[in-house]
């Protein structure tokens, strides 16, 4: 849309209505198309569940920590290793259902599909891992990898939210 100038002279007494069209920006059109769109409202409902993944992520790590703590000691109390372990096991499986839910409520061809298949097959090798952990000083390999994947989901996950809610506000 061109903007134009013009003066226009009225004799006293005289009134004129004038409208002034200004066109929308491009960015203000594309915030009423995005904030209309019912799949943002999807998105965004995912963006929370990958948020969820996240918290569990973390406390994945926390939950490792602990077993590290343990299985590093000169005498590993294998009570408390058991303990530490079935925590892992359980947080691992919180974290699985978490992304399992997040993947049900994907909304069609959304960009986060492919990086939640991602989390999918990680989680399933750390579970694998988190039950294979023995409670002795071997472990401590294990562990170390599990350090490194659990990290790795965040950063994956980050980016999936990243990915979940492109288009919307």
């Amino acid at each position: 849309m061109h903007g134009f100038k013009s003066l226009v002279t009225l004799p006293a007494g005289s009134s004129l209505a004038v409208a002034l069209v200004l066109p929308v920006s491009a960015d203000a059109e594309l915030v009423t198309r995005q904030n209309t769109n019912p799949d943002c409202a999807a998105a965004k409902k995912l963006a929370s569940g990958i948020d969820a993944n996240i918290k569990a992520q973390k406390q994945e790590q926390a939950d490792v920590a602990a077993v590290k703590k343990i299985v590093s000691a000169e005498n590993i109390d294998k009570a408390q290793f058991d303990q530490a372990k079935k925590t892992l096991v359980a947080t691992v499986n919180s974290g699985i259902q978490i992304r399992e839910n997040n993947q049900k409520i994907t909304p069609n061809g959304n960009a986060a599909v492919a990086g939640l298949d991602k989390v999918a097959t990680a989680q399933a090798t750390e579970l694998k891992q988190a039950k294979g952990l023995k409670g002795t000083a071997a472990d401590m390999t294990t562990i170390a990898q599990l350090e490194k994947e659990f990290e790795g989901g965040i950063k994956q996950n980050q980016q999936n939210k990243k990915d979940a809610l492109k288009g919307c506000q």
